[in-house]
């Protein structure tokens, strides 16, 4: 019994000489636990402004929120009939990899220019990943155009609306009233042919005959919808056309370096299918002629142009209270 009394004490006489290093090695352990845990809450804190940092040298000091901005308002001057951008009515704002753009849209009604949509769209990276419109519109064009629906009509087209029926609403207006009406006429002109039979009016858009209206499909067989310019002097500064010396060359200038982009024009623009190299192609062999207009003015005025010959087809957009001041 004594030799075994003397074995236990052995026994817990050498569990009381190793409590020691077992005790070290757990708090070396949980040291550790900490130490990982610290280190990887310092790497994520550190990552998320690093990111945000990236984001912001990727848009600011680069040309990329720049671009984006131009392929943005471009592609509206040329695919939306009629409407106009404010610089300052601009904003951006940043967030992890990508841009957040706002901004208002303007159409001429009579002598004055109107707030009509708003636009809340987002970028991730290059790529137009959400897109908002707020539109204060009583009437809105075709968001996805078929090769009948358009209110610009190529002579060869036929119409889906009912022109007599357009013609008797103008009828029924108030003379104290101003109007915009998309005009389809009944053959190609230049558009300063057209200015020439409307000098009563403004004619603000021009759409431009690009080899593949008669049939609003092109060679691949995809819908496309009108594409042109604005014919009126526009002071704005955002505009790519307040200095233009030949709105012509300016529009063509406009689809050569929205070609380069036109997956995001075509986001952009709720005109998809926009086609750009066929019809630069086209407008590069072949005077530019218009075969439809937008125009606004005093209903009286308007109401005196379905007389002339050249109008085939008149569809009514916005109309307004009198202000005209001519």
């Amino acid at each position: 019994m004594d030799s075994y009394k003397q074995l236990l004490q052995q026994a817990k006489d050498s569990e009381k000489r190793d409590a020691p290093s077992t005790n070290v090695i757990k708090k070396a352990i949980a040291s550790s636990k900490w130490k990982l845990i610290l280190t990887t809450l310092t790497i994520a804190l550190l990552i998320a402004p690093t990111c945000y940092m990236l984001t912001f040298l990727y848009y600011a000091f680069g040309t990329k929120s720049t671009t984006l901005m131009d392929v943005t308002s471009q592609t509206l001057y040329v695919t939306e009939p009629n409407t106009t951008l404010e610089e300052l009515e601009f904003d951006m704002d940043f967030s992890l990899f990508s841009m957040g753009l706002s901004f208002e849209q303007f159409k001429q009604i009579g002598d004055e220019v109107y707030p009509v949509k708003h636009y809340d769209t987002r970028f991730m990276l290059n790529d137009l990943v959400e897109k908002k419109i707020t539109s204060k519109l009583e009437k809105t064009y075709p968001k996805y155009p078929t090769e009948t629906n358009q209110w610009l009509v190529h002579p060869n087209n036929r119409a889906e609306f009912n022109t007599t029926e357009e013609r008797q609403v103008l009828k029924g207006l108030p003379n104290e009233t101003v109007v915009e009406a998309y005009i389809s006429l009944n053959d190609l002109y230049t558009v300063e042919e057209v200015i020439q039979q409307m000098p009563k009016v403004d004619v603000t858009w021009a759409a431009i005959y690009t080899g593949v209206e008669d049939k609003m499909l092109s060679a691949n067989g995809n819908v496309v919808s009108p594409i042109g310019y604005p014919v009126q002097r526009d002071q704005t500064n955002w505009s790519p056309f307040k200095d233009s010396t030949s709105r012509e060359k300016t529009f063509l200038s406009i689809l050569h370096f929205l070609a380069n982009y036109e997956d995001t024009a075509t986001a952009v623009s709720s005109h998809k299918n926009l086609e750009l190299k066929e019809r630069i192609k086209y407008l590069e062999q072949q005077d530019m002629k218009t075969y439809a207009v937008v125009i606004t003015g005093p209903k009286a005025e308007i109401e005196q142009l379905q007389n002339q010959e050249m109008i085939k087809h008149l569809k009514l957009g916005e109309v307004k209270l009198w202000n005209w001041v001519r």
